[in-house]
């Protein structure tokens, strides 16, 4: 069984509605649990999603531990240190570390505001726009709306510091 955790927003819940929707009917759901987080005009629907899926139609990256140890293909777990350039890998953990303060401000696990795939991807497309965010996939619009400006806005800071301090050292 693994978990999957959506967050739809109350104000405008389409888009996300529509993506959990289409989520539940391609796979086996078990169980829903679901919670009203009352935040003003930040309320949202928490839900959490228990699947029934054989170990073996999961990615690399969602297997249990021992099968992915198993497993010789090298998709376990993805080491971006490796994967980025010394550059990009310090925007992404620019990036980690705003994610996990909103997380914690928010009661809401990391992986529920964006997954470290959705950060690798906007660090590689040097994201400036909300239209380029909601385009990387998995970033539906609930996300643009919820978090987009001000990741924009922590990520062109990032950037700027990541680049005055490359010209620093030449």
């Amino acid at each position: 069984m693994t978990l999957h955790f959506f967050a739809i927003s109350a104000q405008s819940p389409q888009p996300a509605q529509d993506e959990f929707n289409r989520f539940c009917l391609a796979h086996r759901v078990v169980n829903i649990e679901r919670q009203f987080v009352a935040d003003g005009a930040n309320a949202y629907w928490a839900l959490c999603v228990t699947l029934a899926v054989a170990d073996a139609s999961l990615p690399d990256a969602l297997k249990a531990p021992d099968s992915r140890a198993k497993s010789n293909a090298g998709g376990s777990r993805v080491d971006y240190k490796t994967v980025l350039n010394e550059q990009d890998f310090a925007l992404y953990a620019a990036l980690r570390n705003w994610r996990k303060s909103v997380a914690e401000a928010e009661g809401v696990p990391v992986y529920a505001v964006f997954t470290n795939e959705q950060l690798a991807e906007i660090v590689r497309r040097r994201v400036d726009s909300l239209t380029v965010l909601g385009a990387i996939d998995g970033v539906g619009s609930s996300r643009v709306q919820r978090y987009g400006l001000t990741l924009l806005t922590h990520f062109q800071t990032a950037l700027a510091e990541n680049c005055s301090e490359g010209n620093d050292e030449t």
